[in-house]
């Protein structure tokens, strides 16, 4: 063997000794990079909240409660004084009568904040008008705060008659009424950075039918969210005016969210007696309301003619359409003083306005023209879809669109013949 073979031989044993000492290393090194470690993790729970109304329904003979029972679906009777006739509450001006003994029972594991309402008047309705309901020198509605697991103390509810009522009043009577409770998350609980996190939990009122909704509307203050529990379905009331082109059938003068929850708020157009005047399903109202729709539900004029509006705003007030359905007779949204803002939804004409008078399909969503162009009536759109209208083509005249900057329009024929206009980002 020459030495040019020893050479080749103990260089390619050099190599093959280098290869295999870096695939220990790299060996060694991916192995270090998927090494792993673990430790134990405490159990993870959410938190619930439940609240419930207990009424005092038994008393030793110092009047001390022995007994709680549920107040659920419960009307409340006055106490009467002793030796008082059984079967007699009378309501005259200065007066007072008291309930039973409640109480409020946190029944989960969340600290809760609360207020109570007066409703289910068992009597004259009226009369509630000149009585004054506190619990101790408290208005009935104050929140308070109740920690988990624990249960407030005893209060008791009193009505006093005004000393100013009238004689309107006379032969009216109250002789219960129920309670409701609302209830929502208290900032007490802390998170990894405090308990700021739910500081702003607002309270949820619930809505059933239309008197229901009106009563949340009542009962609700700024800031509560109105979720609908059931469709809403209103018969219109509509007097013969000549102050009025529009009869709103439900007022939100408040800032709110209104949120359907998948359901419908209707009001039966056929069922309209119009007169001079025309009925409206929602009128939002005020220049300190500023009114939020969400949950994907609809609003339906669900008219016989093309008479019947879906929502209007008014006198300053600012309305946010998140998503949902939105069908109008001619106009399912109407700006007359204030703002619009649509970030989604579907908007269309109701059918039966479309068969009669489809050309009007540009007033599904509206502003008065001379608010418009003196700036009191704003429309802003982001998103949604629009049926046989572009809202970006001139809806207040030349040059003007209700898109706004850094969106655009884009548009898809249906089988039907109808036009779908979308507002999509650019």
């Amino acid at each position: 063997m020459n030495e040019s073979t020893k050479t080749k031989k103990a260089l390619r044993g050099s190599l093959f000794a280098l290869f295999l000492c870096i695939v220990l290393l790299i060996g060694t090194t991916f192995a270090w990079f998927t090494d792993t470690a673990s430790t134990g993790v405490n159990k993870i729970q959410s938190g619930n909240l439940k609240v419930d109304l207990e009424v005092a329904t038994a008393w030793d003979d110092n009047g001390t409660v022995t007994k709680w029972e549920s107040a659920k679906d419960k009307t409340l009777d006055f106490k009467k004084a002793k030796g008082a006739e059984e079967d007699q509450i009378l309501w005259e001006p200065g007066c007072r009568y008291k309930l039973p003994e409640i109480r409020i029972v946190n029944k989960g594991n969340l600290a809760l904040k609360y207020r109570l309402k007066i409703d289910g008047i068992k009597g004259d309705a009226k009369l509630n008008e000149v009585i004054d309901w506190t619990i101790g020198d408290n208005t009935i509605d104050e929140e308070k705060v109740l920690n988990a697991g624990k249960n407030s103390e005893p209060m008791t509810i009193q009505g006093h008659m005004q000393e100013s009522a009238g004689n309107e009043y006379q032969g009216l009577s109250i002789d219960g009424i129920s309670i409701t409770v609302y209830a929502t998350q208290a900032s007490v609980e802390s998170d990894s950075f405090g308990p700021e996190y739910d500081q702003n939990a607002a309270y949820t009122i619930s809505a059933k039918d239309a008197n229901g909704l009106t009563k949340a509307i009542k009962d609700a203050k700024a800031g509560d969210t109105i979720t609908f529990d059931e469709n809403v379905a209103i018969t219109p009331v509509v007097e013969d005016t000549t102050e009025q082109t529009l009869v709103p059938q439900t007022v939100l003068n408040k800032s709110a969210t209104l949120n359907l929850a998948g359901k419908k708020l209707t009001v039966d157009g056929a069922a309209a007696d119009y007169g001079k005047a025309s009925p409206l399903i929602m009128n939002v109202d005020g220049a300190d309301t500023n009114v939020t729709i969400e949950g994907d539900g609809e609003i339906n004029c669900e008219a016989g003619n093309n008479q019947v509006y879906g929502i209007n705003i008014t006198n300053g007030a600012s309305l946010t359409i998140k998503d949902g359905k939105y069908y109008g007779a001619m106009t399912a949204i109407q700006v007359q003083k204030g703002s619009l803002t649509i970030k989604g939804g579907f908007f269309d004409m109701a059918p039966t306005c479309k068969a009669q008078v489809p050309q009007y399909a540009k007033y599904v969503v509206n502003a008065i023209d001379s608010a418009y162009k003196d700036g009191t009536a704003k429309i802003s759109i982001t998103g949604g879809t629009f049926v046989n209208f572009d809202p970006s083509a001139n809806p207040e005249g030349t040059g003007t669109s209700y898109v706004a900057d850094g969106y655009k329009v884009t548009s898809e024929k249906q089988s039907n013949g109808d036009t779908w206009y979308t507002v999509v980002k650019k």
